[in-house]
């Protein structure tokens, strides 16, 4: 491909990206990880590199831990299991994730998970439109390189995370 064609293609890109609510083209590395609650995990993507669309997150569980019962009222969240299994128990059905399978859940519903396998998983977790992630930021504990899931959710992000769930729309129980 020569120059002309490179800037040609370029130009096209930013300008399909720009009209799509999308300020540019997106290549983020593997961003450091972090404890949120009771997993571990990062935010891929955020809503300032989607233009508010979404937000994409990484996620690991050891076996048996898991979330609460919880409410989004914001946002809608799906799943995607890459290893291990997760259930998910949404407005009381269960449904038992096995690699590859995906899941919704939408807003208003009550939802809860936890790892029912016996090793730990990894998940992807979608958050349209996104915003999730400004709460994962605020109550997240930053994990050393190579951490595992923990087996216990640090006694700091448990506090904060109560405190902070209300103001981004998420109502626990």
């Amino acid at each position: 491909m020569n120059t002309t064609s490179q800037k040609s293609e370029s130009i096209a890109l930013a300008t399909h990206a720009a009209s799509h609510g999308v300020l540019s083209i997106k290549h983020k590395p593997r961003p450091k990880r972090s404890y949120f609650d009771v997993g571990i995990g990062s935010v891929c993507l955020s809503g300032a590199d989607t233009g508010g669309a979404y937000c994409l997150l990484e996620v690991g569980l050891a076996p048996g831990m898991g979330v609460p019962r919880h409410t989004h009222t914001r946002e809608d969240e799906s799943y995607f299991v890459l290893a291990g299994e997760l259930e998910v128990i949404v407005g009381g059905k269960t449904f038992v994730l096995k690699p590859g399978d995906s899941l919704v859940a939408p807003r208003d519903i009550p939802h809860q998970l936890r790892n029912s396998g016996d090793v730990d998983n990894h998940y992807l977790l979608i958050f349209w439109p996104s915003g999730f992630e400004g709460f994962l930021e605020a109550t997240a504990v930053p994990a050393p390189d190579n951490a595992v899931a923990p087996t216990e959710p640090p006694a700091a992000a448990i506090r904060n995370v109560h405190e902070l769930a209300s103001q981004y729309g998420i109502l626990f129980g």
